[in-house]
């Protein structure tokens, strides 16, 4: 009898033990990470490239997620003092990401350009490439732009959209006709009980916003709506009205510009503030607010300096 009870003993150990076997073998399979890996083409960057400053830089990403969808995805810049600056960080829920992004080359001599992504599970996948700044570069040239005067929504004397290239200002009216060359614009809000003249674009629209387009409505029937990216950065690290006074090339606005916070709309433009800002088409810029009137009907005048 007890050999008999030994036995079932034993059959159940040797049961339970295959059966925690099992379940660690299920639990490996559903916790796999994700996997990520750059795009290959001769139209994206590779593993030890070296750039001239200013000049872009394509990166292509496609990463999967296994058994969770992916949540998070960042880039980070690396540099050889162990610091680093996280480019981007933002949040998804998908399985597959395919992206291309645009950055440029800053002033650092080496950068680690670090991609991950992680996923449900809290899993994560990284991959990286080195770029080198090409020794040889130089600072290129600059378009100055003295001044530019922009009327606020409800203004009638001034144009309220700007074309950078052809220093031209138009009315909502006629900036429809031009849709593909307009690059500013701008109107006057409250925020947080402050008066705010506000710069932006008129991609605005496009990236979860509607001030723009409750100011400016026919905006949302153009075919093009160029998008101009501010750094709001400068709210706590500005630059200054000296500097941008004695910028004569482009070497102030590569370092002025920060990727991670170019937003949709620089809020509170005030008198004396310099702001950095990057065009639909890579160039960086700064403007320097002359005036700025603090009601709706009034406007806004402004100095500009983009590289050529």
């Amino acid at each position: 009898m007890n050999k008999k009870r030994k036995a079932i003993r034993l059959v159940s150990i040797v049961l339970f033990a295959l059966c925690l076997l099992q379940a660690c073998d299920n639990t490996d399979e559903n916790n796999l990470p994700p996997v990520i890996s750059f795009k290959v083409g001769s139209d994206y960057a590779q593993d030890n490239d070296t750039i001239e400053v200013g000049k872009p830089l394509f990166f292509g990403i496609q990463a999967r997620g296994l058994n969770e969808v992916i949540t998070n995805f960042t880039i980070k810049k690396v540099y050889t003092d162990g610091s680093y600056t996280v480019v981007m960080d933002t949040g998804l829920y998908n399985n597959n990401l395919d992206l291309n992004k645009i950055f440029y080359q800053n002033v650092e001599d080496i950068a680690e350009w670090t991609f991950a992504v992680m996923d449900k599970n809290r899993l994560s996948a990284e991959i990286s490439m080195t770029i080198y700044k090409d020794p040889n570069s130089k600072f290129g040239g600059i378009v100055h732009i003295p001044s530019v005067i922009l009327g606020y929504q409800d203004n009638t004397e001034f144009g309220h959209f700007f074309d950078i290239n052809n220093n031209k200002v138009y009315s909502e009216d006629s900036a429809q006709f031009a849709q593909t060359s307009i690059d500013f614009l701008t109107y006057f809000i409250v925020d947080d009980d402050l008066p705010s003249p506000v710069f932006s674009s008129p991609g605005e629209m496009d990236h979860f916003s509607n001030d723009a387009k409750k100011f400016y409505p026919s905006i949302a029937n153009w075919d093009t709506r160029k998008y101009v990216r501010w750094d709001v950065s400068v709210d706590d690290d500005p630059v200054s009205a000296i500097d941008y006074d004695n910028c004569h090339n482009d070497s102030l606005l590569i370092v002025s510009y920060h990727e991670v916070w170019g937003k949709m709309k620089f809020k509170w433009a005030t008198q004396g503030r310099v702001i950095p800002f990057l065009t639909d088409e890579g160039k960086k810029g700064l403007v320097k607010v002359i005036r700025a009137d603090h009601d709706a009907s009034g406007s806004v005048e402004f100095s500009l300096k983009m590289q050529l």
